[in-house]
């Protein structure tokens, strides 16, 4: 095949003027616009991690299916950079704009309709690349046309025929600040046969797509139970009483007529939102759903979770010279970067935070958080509460729930709205360990949460995420968008533990997050004293059982509860006819020889709660349980109560249980079945709970989940990966500060930044498997790492590696090597530098094509970059080449749920003059 040459001409779009600032001529093989071509085996099943319904695409699986690939296009040269060809999809994707285009003269128009104008030209300009028609350009709803912050201006359209949306199908248009076009990304559907739309018969109503749909996730509903209860925000809203089945409705679902983009025809079809609780085990559940009005079938699903008067706020912050940004934790700001000076250094757990009280109406939008007569924390942006119970969607008087009822801080279920503590005022002085579950510090941390989730929704406001964003808020002032979608944010939520959530449905639909608390630090040992005395195991502790104890050296006795796996402890799981999780599972039998013992169980299927319950009732002094797997010990919970209820049977535990590792287990087993006298000693000093609600950096990851989701169409397991990654990247940039590079070994801001230390009690690497750093001796994570059983820097196997989570660390640290390189920049300040980076990452996220690739994703914010500067665009290109994703590298296909077929490559996008 020849080869493409391509013109190189970089244009920076400054406020004042744009001028070419350099030029290349980069050789590339065509195979640089092949993008997504490879084979993806995509398997439809639940979640492992979530347990959430596996995302459904109808479209895209017969795609697969039929295995057909289009051919590579021709005579796309003379451009910035090589576009993007997704060959599934017969597509580009992502198109840089040609060298020598020049910004339209539009005439004297006002700045938005100036920037549609310039958008739809330029788009028409290139309708042949896109394969558009004059139709289809005209016919393009803007949702979004503005500059973003400083930044270069992004117009979103999204695809209308006969004036119904097309689901799924949008074309995003850069452009710098002088008009100048910089790249197109998106696709639209272009192959269907327009005279073909009204043949086909329409034999679902929106009330049958409704209760198809709620049936499709596991509830039962008749569709006659369901009436329109009104219209607003382009959807309809539907009253529904509790459905039967194992679910119930937490909020009023909502739905409107689109088409889906299916082959050569666009299928008329439903988009409905549904919010549920499961009765069994109390779990939330958000899906958006697609629903064929042909046959009712589910053609697409994905999961919506991944969840004037001035006032005084006494929260850990910095004062008015830091802009009032909240702390990284109770803690202060001490520990990221980490000041160990090895990765197992101990830093002691000591506050360097204060309360600041801070006096304000607003932190720069001109907007209040708060209403002049407000006594407690319900807010414009913001409803925030401690939700001790949750009784989301538990309906007891049998009426009709409609939304912001229980399922959202029910003060009848004793749920928890701080009031003013003082005229004007919410002041709760909190010590950064003190007991979370004491009513100051429930006060306190309801109005943290309050006080954060406003401040990040003015941080990212003047930077493009406003209410024409579709950002959230109850009134949005006239200003665009959907309005009566107020973030709910919820404190120390009774629904779990060491977690949380954002739950994100479309604009005009309330965010949900959900914060929870922590188990402490656990300060103890688990020691073999015979028949050798050993160093101290791994372990971790159940939830349920003492918050202290000193067990001296004890024998330890296998389980044998005398049933199929006798060393599991779990007898025969009993089962439950009433369907509601009533009743527990039951202990086997006692085991006599346990008496006064260390009982030695191995993991297995039931909850570890029967296991606990087994050993006590053997009269064993403590259970120690095996794990079944090679990874680390896993934290413990409570299942004896399945329904969500505000009951606890942890008061019952009276002996401890931990869990060890297999392979020390393992070796236990062997010395007893070698007849050795095996003897272990467990001590646990007390502790407290942790609260999530006040580790901002969580909250700060649960917020940007929601901006993300609202600035882009993702569904699939890459753009999941890459929400967690952009999760972290905003606890990232809340974290640092101007004078982080005063500090020893991190002068190029090459330290190690962890995420959630303060919950985890571990400022490394946090909850992360390595810490975010410019620093391959610190984190040596590439591109690669994101594919299937591809060997991890620390040794591992990778068979986890694209786990959501695991592979948005790959994606966050490439952004952070692109915002270090802005940082590293002698031209800015920090806090200069976080403006253009906050700048670039929302015009990149409205720039980004649905359902991204990470290498499409990556276009996106590199084009953002280069519309705003050109050294920042070589910067933050350089930075994504050093970890794997240059100019050359393939992402996996835009299905593949185990990321295969990676090539990483480290040449920066500004190739050399060859």
């Amino acid at each position: 095949m020849r080869s493409l040459t391509f013109q190189l001409a970089m244009a920076v779009g400054l406020a004042t003027a744009s001028a070419a600032v350099q030029a290349a001529q980069c050789v590339l093989p065509p195979e640089v616009l092949a993008h997504a071509t490879r084979a993806s085996n995509a398997a439809l099943a639940v979640d492992a991690e979530s347990g959430d319904l596996p995302g459904v695409d109808r479209a895209r699986r017969e795609r697969r299916a039929s295995g057909q690939l289009a051919a590579l296009p021709q005579n796309l040269g003379g451009r910035l950079q090589p576009a993007l060809f997704d060959r599934h999809l017969g597509q580009t994707t992502f198109l840089w704009a040609r060298r020598d285009a020049s910004a339209v003269a539009v005439g004297p128009l006002k700045t938005r309709e100036q920037l549609i104008a310039r958008a739809r030209a330029h788009l028409r300009s290139e309708a042949a690349a896109l394969r558009l028609s004059e139709a289809m350009i005209s016919e393009a709803q803007v949702v979004d046309a503005q500059y973003n912050g400083n930044g270069p201006a992004v117009v979103r359209f999204r695809q209308q025929v006969l004036g119904r949306e097309v689901f799924g199908r949008s074309l995003n248009v850069l452009l710098d600040r002088s008009g100048k076009p910089v790249a197109v990304s998106g696709y639209f559907a272009t192959d269907y046969d327009p005279a073909a739309l009204g043949a086909q018969g329409l034999v679902l109503s929106a009330a049958q797509a409704i209760a198809g749909a709620w049936r499709s996730i596991g509830g039962a509903m008749d569709a006659a139970q369901l009436r329109r209860a009104a219209t607003r925000g382009g959807y309809d809203w539907y009253a529904i009483s509790n459905p039967g089945g194992e679910l119930l409705a937490e909020r009023q679902p909502r739905i409107k007529q689109v088409y889906y983009a299916r082959g050569q025809r666009l299928e008329p079809a439903y988009y409905t939102e549904l919010f549920a609780t499961g009765k069994r085990d109390g779990r939330f559940n958000a899906y958006g759903l697609l629903i064929s009005a042909v046959d009712g079938s589910v053609l697409h699903r994905r999961s919506l979770v991944a969840r004037a008067k001035a006032y005084t706020y006494g929260v850990f912050a910095d004062g008015a010279e830091g802009g009032w940004r909240p702390y990284d934790s109770p803690l202060g700001n001490g520990f990221t970067p980490f000041p160990g000076a090895s990765p197992d250094a101990r830093v002691p757990r000591v506050s360097s935070a204060s309360t600041q009280r801070r006096t304000l109406s607003d932190a720069g939008t001109g907007d209040p958080w708060l209403p002049d007569d407000a006594t407690t924390t319900i807010g414009n942006n913001v409803r925030a509460c401690i939700d001790r119970f949750d009784l989301s969607g538990y309906n007891l008087a049998g009426l009709v729930l409609l939304d912001n009822l229980l399922n959202t801080c029910a003060r009848l279920a004793g749920d928890i709205y701080p009031p003013l503590s003082a005229a004007g005022s919410f002041d709760y002085p909190l010590g950064p360990d003190q007991d979370p579950k004491a009513r100051n510090a429930r006060y306190a941390a309801a109005v943290n949460l309050f006080y954060v989730n406003n401040w990040l929704h003015d941080w990212w406001y003047g930077h493009g995420f406003n209410e024409a964003a579709g950002n959230a808020q109850t009134s949005n002032y006239g200003r665009g968008g959907e309005e009566n979608d107020a973030l709910i944010a919820q404190g120390q939520d009774g629904s779990g533990r060491n977690n949380a959530n954002m739950a994100t449905p479309a604009d005009g639909s309330p965010p949900r997050m959900q914060q929870y608390l922590f188990d402490g630090p656990v300060v103890g040992t688990v020691r073999q004293t015979a028949p050798v005395s050993g160093a101290p195991l791994t372990f971790t502790v159940g939830s349920f059982t003492p918050a202290s104890y000193d067990i001296p050296a004890t024998a330890v006795v296998l389980a044998n509860d005398r049933y199929s796996t006798p060393t599991d402890g779990c007898g025969v799981v009993v089962n439950d006819p009433s369907g509601l999780g009533l009743i527990p599972s039951l202990p086997p039998l006692p085991q006599l020889s346990l008496r006064g013992k260390i009982a030695l169980i191995d993991r297995g299927s039931c909850p570890f709660t029967t296991k606990a319950r087994f050993a006590q009732i053997s009269g064993a002094v403590a259970a120690v349980i095996v794990n079944n797997s090679d990874a680390d010990p896993i934290p413990m919970g409570n299942a004896d109560i399945p329904l969500n209820l505000p009951l606890s049977t942890d008061w019952t535990y009276r002996i401890p249980t931990v869990m060890i590792r297999r392979a020390d287990g393992e070796l236990l087993k062997q010395q007893l079945a070698a007849g050795q006298s095996v003897k272990l000693a467990l001590h646990r000093d007390a502790s407290l709970d942790l609260d999530g609600t006040l580790d901002n950096q969580i909250v700060a990851h649960e917020f940007f989940h929601y901006v993300h989701h609202r600035l882009t169409d993702s569904s699939s397991q890459q753009t999941g990966a890459m929400s967690e990654g952009w999760a972290d990247f905003d606890a990232l940039l809340l974290s640092v500060r101007a004078d982080e590079h005063f500090i020893v070994g991190n002068e190029q801001y090459q330290g190690a930044y962890d995420l959630a230390g303060y919950v985890m009690n571990n400022f490394y690497h946090g909850i992360r498997r390595a810490p975010y750093s410019t620093d391959f001796a610190k984190n040596a994570y590439t591109f690669r790492h994101i594919a299937e059983g591809e060997p991890t820097p620390d040794g591992g196997s990778g068979l986890n590696n694209s786990e959501v989570h695991n592979a948005g660390e790959i994606w966050a640290n490439q952004l952070w090597e692109c915002y270090a390189g802005l940082l590293n920049d002698g031209r800015y300040s920090q806090p200069q530098a976080q403006s253009r980076i906050q700048d670039y990452v929302i015009a990149g996220l409205k720039m980004t094509p649905a359902d991204a690739t990470f290498t499409e994703q990556r276009d996106a914010v590199l084009a953002a970059v280069l519309a705003g500067d050109f050294q920042d665009f070589k910067s933050c290109s350089e930075g994504f080449a050093k970890r794997g994703a240059g100019l050359l590298a393939v992402a996996p296909a835009r299905d593949s749920t185990d990321f295969t077929g990676v090539v990483e490559d480290y040449t920066p996008f500004v190739c050399p003059t060859p």
